[in-house]
């Protein structure tokens, strides 16, 4: 049974609200003000809140900081009544974390539909979240122990070695594990970043501006591993353009996605970067002419779960296309991949320009 708490100043509606949802089957909770609400909510930790914006003690727009804080109340759902539509009240609490908003006066079965689409997403959300954690308690351990198994043991061995020039070779190959497994944890921690920023308002409301051109995506391609052969296989053709999306986020889909071209195609075969605008969107496409994936593959984009896996022993956790498509989704844009098997594969990000 959810539990919805009721923050409201106007003791009819709230008292209204709140015989509606316990009629509905709904266990809910009221407080007549902000300050109260934000002790319930941190108390009782509801799986929703239905809030008023202007109050006593604490506002709405408050409150909602204040839980934003808290890992345990951040990803509850939050639904604002309010009385003020202006554009203002409206893109501030967005910005803040607020998933949605019924103008008073408001029609109580309107209430109920939004509060079940509400409550819905977060029980997908809440799948969604579980299923990461299960995948991450059967495959992270073994990725994480590989490199981490390289650096133990060329580390003992070099205690017992005096040959300098064996002893540096060793050190190499610690620093490139290190390498890999710090990319594994970073890798990891961003995917849960983005999968727990999803869950909570499904896109970034981010008013950082980046630039792309042909330099700032040889900046990226160059920290490439040198193994990869980046400098001498990638081709780019980018239009300069400024679009919605912040310099971090960019570079990390450009990473990501020419790091999978070049590691799943052959040594010694262009990759191709290109850029260019498209009405109020800036398209960035990587090609490949590598293994290719299936139908079945591109449709299971998810975390952890690499493509091809089992037929080639390659490391990684699997996130590159997984974390493109959650930056994509976070920023209102798009991923879609084009592919045959064994003949090429086109990966396309469609990012807003405004």
């Amino acid at each position: 049974m959810y539990k919805i708490l009721v923050i409201e100043d106007d003791n009819f509606l709230r008292c209204n609200i709140s015989e509606l949802l316990s009629s509905e089957g709904y266990i809910a909770e009221a407080a007549e003000n902000g300050k109260i609400g934000l002790e319930k909510a941190r108390n009782i930790i509801p799986d929703l809140i239905i809030s008023d914006i202007m109050m006593p003690e604490l506002s709405g727009f408050e409150v909602l900081e204040e839980l934003q804080k808290d890992p345990n109340t951040a990803i509850i759902p939050f639904i604002f009544l309010t009385a003020k539509v202006e554009r203002e009240n409206l893109r501030k609490g967005m910005n803040l974390g607020a998933d949605d908003y019924l103008s008073k006066p408001f029609d109580l079965e309107n209430l109920l539909l939004t509060i079940e689409a509400r409550l819905k997403r977060k029980e997908d959300n809440k799948r969604q979240l579980t299923a990461m954690q299960e995948q991450i308690s059967l495959k992270v351990p073994h990725e994480l122990r590989t490199p981490l198994m390289h650096i133990l043991g060329y580390s003992e061995i070099i205690e017992d070695e005096e040959d300098i020039e064996q002893i540096r070779e060793m050190v190499k190959k610690i620093n490139a594990s290190g390498k890999v497994l710090q990319d594994h944890v970073e890798k990891l921690l961003l995917y849960q970043k983005l999968v727990i920023a999803q869950s909570k308002k499904g896109y970034i409301n981010n008013k950082t501006r980046s630039t792309i051109n042909e330099d700032s995506v040889s900046a990226v391609i160059s920290k490439l591993p040198v193994s990869l052969k980046a400098k001498e296989r990638v081709n780019i053709k980018v239009e300069e353009q400024t679009i919605a999306i912040n310099e971090g986020f960019l570079a990390q889909t450009i990473k990501e996605l020419v790091e999978n071209a070049l590691q799943y195609s052959d040594p010694e075969s262009p990759v191709f970067v290109m850029g260019y605008t498209s009405s109020n969107l800036y398209i960035i496409t990587v090609s490949d002419s590598g293994r290719g994936m299936s139908a079945n593959e591109i449709d299971s984009i998810s975390a952890y779960n690499k493509f091809g896996e089992g037929k080639l022993f390659d490391q990684g956790l699997g996130l590159g296309l997984a974390i493109v498509q959650k930056i994509a989704e976070l920023h209102g844009g798009s991923l879609t991949i084009k592919s045959e098997l064994n003949k090429f594969t086109t990966c396309e990000v469609a990012l807003a320009l405004n």
